[in-house]
């Protein structure tokens, strides 16, 4: 399926769509619910105003990537790093600093 140079509103549900490819679209206010995006790529991206939930991201890299204002609540840190430092390090240190 093509489709160039549009402006109507997509709705996909209950569709297989692997390896799917977008370039120089627009898809701001999507929303993706219950969707399997393992393994893929995204690429200069803006992705500013993005709320995540209930996401899985394990074994995710990030590189080259803006993260100010970033706030994240209830996650899961085992294992995660961030310039190669382990994140559940920085709170220890951190906590043993505030006492």
């Amino acid at each position: 399926m093509d489709l160039h140079d549009t402006r109507d509103r997509l709705s996909v549900r209950r569709a297989i769509l692997t390896n799917a490819e977008y370039e120089d679209a627009n898809l701001s206010n999507s929303a993706f619910h219950d969707v399997n995006l393992s393994s893929s790529r995204v690429s200069d991206a803006n992705m500013s105003n993005v709320s995540f939930a209930n996401v899985n991201l394990s074994n995710c890299r990030m590189q080259d990537v803006n993260l100010s204002n970033v706030a994240i609540d209830g996650a899961n840190l085992a294992g995660m790093t961030i310039n190669g430092v382990k994140v559940t390090d920085l709170f220890a240190c951190y906590e043993q600093a505030m006492g």
